[in-house]
This record gives structure tokens, C-alpha cells and sequence, in this order.
């Protein structure tokens, strides 16, 4: 309180009318701030990394490597498969149509991959759209930011306040 009352005693004493604050909070920049500091600690890293490609280029990686693993864990599947039916099929290797076999598991693999490629197609556009979008968001706040920050710059070079409100008089 004693501060206050100093500086209206040097305000009157000195007779200076106006004052002016070269820096306020600008609350909008303030809450525009946090929300892209928020947006880039929690889901903008995976976000942006995502977007950094084109859709295309995007989409054939995770195929790609979606088919790798999906190729992967067929094998495996496969070997375990005839781990566990090992006494079935050393009984009856020599009654087998090896033909129609070899035919049904690599039906059976192309059908599989198929399926899950065309998964991994769905999941991957909408991961793609939904993170363009939400990275079109975060520039558009990232924008708003910088816009304020020319009106500040404009504000402080033509000596108005950075709210762009001029206080009354202090008498």
C-alpha cells in the first residue's frame, strides 16, 4: 500500500498525467500459449512426425512394415502350429496331399495379409487425416501468436499499449 501511495505522491509532485505501461499480460497470447505448449508435449510429437510425409509415402511405409510383421508372425504361427501337431503330421506326412497343403497355407497367407494390409490402410488415412488436421490447428494457433506479437511490436513501436487501451489520467 505504501508503494501505491508513493507513486501517486511522485506522479502528482512531478505532474506526469499519463502513464503508460509498455508491457501488460496479454491474456489471449497467454492461453494461446499454453494450449500449443500442451499440444506439443502430449500428442503433437507423434502428430507432427506423422506429417512430415506425404500421405502416400506415409501410408506404403506402414504397409510395408505392417506386411513384414504380419509375414513374421504367420511363420511363427506356422512353426508352432506344427510343433504342436508334430506326432500328427510325422504319422500321416507320407498319406498327405503335399499339393493341396502347400496350396491352403499359402491361401490362408495371402487371405491374412490381405485382410490385414487392408486394416493397416483404413487406420493408417485416418491417423494421416486426423493428424493433418490437428497440426493445421496447431499452426493456426501458432499464427494467432505470432500475429499478436506484431500488434505488440506495433503497439510498442507507436507508443500505444500493447492492449491497445489507454488509461485515464491519474490525478
Amino acid at each position: 500500500m505504501s508503494f501505491w501511495l508513493n507513486f501517486q505522491t511522485f506522479v502528482l509532485y512531478y505532474g506526469v498525467y499519463e502513464v503508460k505501461t509498455a508491457y501488460m499480460i496479454n491474456e489471449e497470447k497467454v492461453i494461446l500459449m499454453t494450449r500449443a505448449s500442451l499440444y506439443e508435449k502430449k500428442t503433437g510429437k507423434q502428430k507432427m512426425k506423422i506429417t512430415r510425409y506425404f500421405r502416400h509415402d506415409y501410408i506404403s511405409l506402414q504397409l510395408l512394415s505392417g506386411w513384414f510383421f504380419v509375414t513374421l508372425s504367420f511363420v511363427l504361427l506356422g512353426a508352432l502350429w506344427g510343433v504342436c501337431n508334430m506326432e500328427y503330421l510325422l504319422d500321416n506326412l507320407h498319406k498327405m496331399d503335399l499339393k493341396s497343403f502347400g496350396t491352403t497355407i499359402l491361401m490362408t497367407y495371402v487371405l491374412v495379409v490381405a485382410l490385414y494390409s487392408l486394416i493397416v490402410y483404413g487406420v493408417c488415412s485416418y491417423r494421416y487425416y486426423a493428424a493433418k488436421k490437428s497440426v493445421g490447428a496447431y499452426a493456426h494457433t501458432l499464427r494467432k501468436i505470432s500475429d499478436i506479437y506484431v500488434q505488440e511490436e506495433k503497439n510498442a513501436s507507436s507508443g500505444t499499449l500493447t492492449e491497445g487501451k489507454k488509461h485515464d489520467n491519474v490525478t
